[in-house]
């Protein structure tokens, strides 16, 4: 648009002056200059262009005589009839009064083209000399009235922010000129998001600004700071620059979290008062953006050894976030409130209605930094627990049906028996004791009622068929074993409903269906295991001796692996253990039905210690999920997991009390669970026992015990034992491999706390042309990571948050990312870091073997 109309312009200029064979066009604040080349190529894209442009150019020694040696050897090399139509303009970027002008010192002479003047014409807009503010709103474009606008924009000529918007979207369609074109949409196109140019000077100040320095916009930056900010220009260091600006928005987010008090320390250091709201969006922005709040805690860190607000707030109920010594005393504060209030469960619910938006405001602005400003996330999480407990403890009062406490438990397990188990997780690792005590008593508040309740109906129905759950032996028969096609099966030992969620939930990518099934009656390995199995049709029977219980298929005692893994091999399943699976780099030849078997950490640590299995489930489920997808990529399109039975977690220090079952009575006699004779009349609630009808199951109520027991037990009919989960992962079959990645490093000499990462997609060779692509390259999840590794060989990261994790897709060129060091660390010239780059699915590492880093100055 804006060319065609300046070549519109001009070829109207000869056509007011038909003999004119020479057009001048002065340009005395050099407006023009930008666009001149710009315009140069436009006409030389055009099959016929209406004139020949030539432009004045000292540097490039192209002065007067040079212009009139250009028209004069085009003229000449022109046919007759080529020459009656050949036009000239020609550019000067100098005052038309150098015409007349006499040489005088350093003044450049072009009295030589003042012949163009009596044989040419002069360009005009309007009749006026042309000015870029002018061309502008002839061709069309929309610009303000006001004064003021009008010369913030066209005020440096050649440097003026219309000159540079124009020369950037010049070659723009029509739409982007016809939308107001005011000082603040243009410094916004050319600059982009104001905000994000101030993070990355923060980055990197020098390499920033000097980037901004080169593509001419420091100014209009510097104006938009002001404008936006109040802040005036940088008149100093970029360093310094940006230091004060954060200690500015610090204190103005400060100000305000405090509801502006009069007595505020530092009024003087506020900006004015229009601008405020800006500071505080921009901190807010800034302390959520996880790529630079490393950048923000480095600057705030030199902003508060000349800035204490502690004694000032000591008494204050603020919410502000940006230094972190008032993060800090707050959580204190909150922290003490906290455990007076963990004693009893009203108060408890008391302090969350409190403080519950405070909490989730702290937690939010505290995500995206390394630093240790209090655990607001871990009691924000709580509350969610404590709320989540109650509303299910509600909905188990209404429920009237086996069928509806079961539910109750499916739909909740994640939030709350998940939940639960990641808080206790998460108190250990940060020593919050009185954190962990809430969420027991919680829970256990929750399971009870829940585990009562069910108990009760289980025991007037005298059956398992009310609960509305496909048993778990038929579920495989039909879903597996009896399917077509590739697949395979995982067999976990003990696992609840809410850990296969959790795995489902890190399957990106792939569809995942987690259907509750009930688990075989007792709750144990030998029954649960037997009856994951291809058994309908086989001879069952069970014998008991020594107080334990050997089920048998076609006379073989299933409580042994190896007779359960010949059952499977013999139905025409490749078994293998999972060891093998995990260590395997490729894909080893196997069966189109494979089960992985082996999987006994939950079970094992269970039973050993309960703390243990809380401090390695979550390594466990990221383990299984890993599994799942290695599988995937292997060309199985349904992965399955089972599992034999779930398990009860308790408060070890809160066990029920023992329910009386003398051994007498019983065939076998265990903490949850006794065989007992299907004839005997005992004061027990007993369960049919599927393959023997001479025998039943007596179970205690809820989550008592028929002997003492830890805290993790399983063989009972709580609905943890029982409802097991059955999950199917459907996965695109991989085939093909995946992208190849390029790693690209501006430096391998670090002369700051940061790095700069940039992956691509390796070009792939070269094909044949007799061959033909069957398959297509799929993409990488990668894991970024910076180590320092200690004379004993283990590692230590220095970044200031976890791992960044990028994805990178084949149809992608590239993408970079910037790993910021934690500033509580130093480093020495000459040290050497390690930067880790690998695949989080396939723990490939790119490039092989990793990449040094050299310090390069003390930090």
């Amino acid at each position: 648009m804006i060319l065609e109309a300046l070549v519109s312009q001009l070829e109207q200029r000869f056509q007011h002056e038909k003999r004119a064979r020479v057009c001048l066009w002065f340009d005395e604040r050099r407006e023009f200059g930008r666009i001149v080349p710009l315009l140069d190529s436009h006409l030389g894209s055009m099959s016929k262009p209406p004139f020949v442009l030539l432009a004045y150019d000292e540097a490039q020694r192209r002065g007067q005589i040079w212009l009139k040696n250009q028209v004069h050897q085009r003229r000449e090399a022109a046919s007759a009839g080529e020459r009656a139509s050949l036009r000239f303009v020609v550019y000067v970027p100098l005052p038309e009064e150098r015409l007349d002008a006499p040489e005088r010192g350093e003044d450049t002479r072009i009295d030589l083209l003042e012949e163009y003047r009596a044989v040419g014409v002069f360009f005009r807009i309007g009749g006026k000399r042309p000015t870029l503010f002018s061309f502008l709103k002839q061709a069309g474009v929309a610009l303000p009235e006001n004064a003021t606008d009008q010369r913030r924009l066209y005020e440096g000529g050649g440097d003026s922010l219309l000159a540079k918007y124009t020369e950037k979207f010049i070659e723009r369609p029509p739409a982007v000129w016809q939308t107001a074109l005011t000082p603040y949409v243009a410094q916004a196109r050319l600059i982009g998001d104001v905000d994000q140019t101030i993070l990355d000077i923060a980055a990197d100040p020098d390499s920033a600004w000097n980037s901004l320095r080169e593509r001419g916009l420091d100014r209009e930056f510097v104006v938009m700071v002001k404008d936006r900010y109040g802040f005036e220009a940088p008149d100093r260091a970029p360093s310094e620059w940006m230091r004060d600006l954060v200690t500015t928005i610090a204190l103005t987010e400060t100000f305000l979290g405090y509801r502006e008090p009069d007595d505020f320390p530092l009024l003087n250091r506020l900006p004015p008062l229009p601008v405020r709201s800006n500071h505080v969006a921009l901190a807010h922005r800034w302390l959520r953006d996880a790529e630079f709040r490393p950048a923000w805690d480095r600057w705030i860190a030199e902003a508060e050894e000349n800035v204490d607000l502690a004694a000032w707030a000591q008494d204050r109920a603020g919410r502000s976030v940006a230094f972190p010594h008032l993060v800090w005393h707050r959580w204190h504060r909150t922290w003490k409130e906290f455990e007076a209030a963990a004693l009893k469960e009203s108060t408890t619910e008391a302090f969350f209605l409190k403080n519950r938006d405070m909490l989730a405001e702290q937690a939010e602005f505290l995500r995206a930094t390394n630093h240790d400003l209090g655990n607001w996330q871990l009691l924000r999480d709580l509350d969610g627990l404590v709320t989540a407990c109650a509303l299910a403890r509600s909905e188990v009062a209404k429920a009237d049906t086996s069928k509806m406490f079961v539910s109750i438990y499916v739909e909740n397990a994640r939030k709350i028996d998940g939940t639960h188990l990641e808080i206790r997780y998460a108190a250990d690792q940060t020593g919050h004791p009185a954190v962990a005590r809430v969420a027991d008593r919680s829970y256990a508040a929750y399971t009870n009622a829940l585990n009562e309740a069910l108990f009760e109906k289980m025991a007037t129905d005298g059956a398992l068929d009310s609960l509305g759950v496909p048993g778990v032996t038929p579920q495989l028969e039909q879903s597996f074993w009896k399917a077509h096609g590739r697949r395979a099966v995982i067999i976990v030992d003990a696992l609840r409903y809410d850990c296969a969620v959790a795995i489902g939930d890190l399957l990106r990518g792939q569809t995942v269906e987690v259907t509750p099934v009930l688990a075989m009656l007792p709750t144990v390995t030998p029954i649960g295991m037997t009856a994951l199995m291809p058994i309908s049709g086989a001879s069952m029977s069970i014998e008991l001796k020594n107080n334990s219980l050997h089920p048998k298929v076609n006379g073989k005692d299933m409580s042994v692996r190896e007779n359960r893994l010949s059952y499977l091999r013999d139905f025409g399943a490749d078994c293998r253990d999972i060891s093998e699976i995990e260590s395997a780099s490729e894909a080893p030849k196997l069966g189109a039905l494979v089960v992985v078997f082996g999987h006994e950490e939950v079970d094992h640590m269970g039973h050993g210690q309960a703390e243990t299995l809380i401090r390695h489930l979550h390594l466990e489920i990221e383990r299984l999920a890993r599994l799942v997808r290695k599988l995937h990529r292997w060309g199985y399109d349904h992965v399955h997991i089972v599992t034999d039975h779930g398990f009860i977690l308790l408060d070890e220090q809160k066990l029920p009390t023992e329910v009386p079952c003398e051994k007498a009575w019983c065939h076998v006699l265990k903490e949850r669970f006794a065989l007992v004779p299907a004839s005997a009349d005992l004061p027990l609630v007993r369960l049919p026992f599927m393959w023997d009808s001479e025998i039943r199951v007596a179970v205690p109520p809820g989550l008592a015990f028929f002997k003492a027991e830890k805290s993790f037990s399983h063989g009972g009919a709580a609905v943890q034992e029982l409802v097991i989960p059955h999950l199917i992962s459907h996965g695109q079959v991989a085939q093909g491999k995946r992208v190849a990645v390029e790693v690209v490093l501006p430096t391998f000499e670090l002369q700051r706390p940061a790095v700069k990462v940039t992956l691509r997609v390796a070009s792939a060779a070269v094909q044949k042309a007799s061959q033909i692509t069957l398959f297509t390259e799929t993409g990488r999840t990668l894991s970024i990571e910076v180590f320092r590794r200690g004379a004993d060989g283990t590692t230590t990261s220095v970044l200031a948050s976890k791992a960044k994790e990028v994805r990178i897709d084949p149809k992608e060129k590239e993408q970079s990312v910037t790993l910021f060091f934690h500033t509580a660390t130093t480093f020495q010239k000459g040290e050497l870091l390690e930067l880790d780059i690998r695949d989080v699915e396939t723990t490939e590492q790119f490039p092989p073997g990793g990449i040094k880093l050299t310090v390069g100055r003390d930090m």
